[in-house]
């Protein structure tokens, strides 16, 4: 392996959903770097995976916005990326609250009608 190729670190990840705002990231094979937006619906089998490894590698890669949705406490956790390249403490929504992106601002989602 030469140097260059050393240089280069390979992170394959299938999120539920992925946002990518620059299409010039996108080709036939998928995304060249970081999504702008990841959310992860989690399950009692990827919970651990999602909450830990995946976002200290979304966070490690840049992605700006980060969700996780528990369906069945019917919360989503939101983390954001700060100027300093790390996740500030996640934002905590709840059923009775309506979801803003930071990505994307000018979506609302009543969190009661995705729950």
């Amino acid at each position: 392996m030469s140097a260059e190729e050393d240089e280069h670190e390979f992170v394959v990840v299938q999120p539920d959903i992925s946002v990518v705002c620059d299409d010039k990231k996108l080709d036939d094979n998928g995304c060249k770097g970081a999504p702008d937006l990841i959310v992860e619906v989690l399950s009692p089998s990827t919970w651990q995976r999602d909450r830990i490894e995946k976002l200290n590698q979304y966070q490690k890669h840049g992605v700006k916005e980060y969700l996780l949705i528990y369906p069945n406490e019917k919360i989503l956790e939101q983390y954001v990326l700060e100027k300093n390249n790390f996740y500030g403490p996640p934002n905590i929504y709840s059923i009775e609250d309506v979801f803003c992106s930071h990505v994307l601002p000018e979506i609302e989602i009543p969190l009661n009608t995705l729950f």
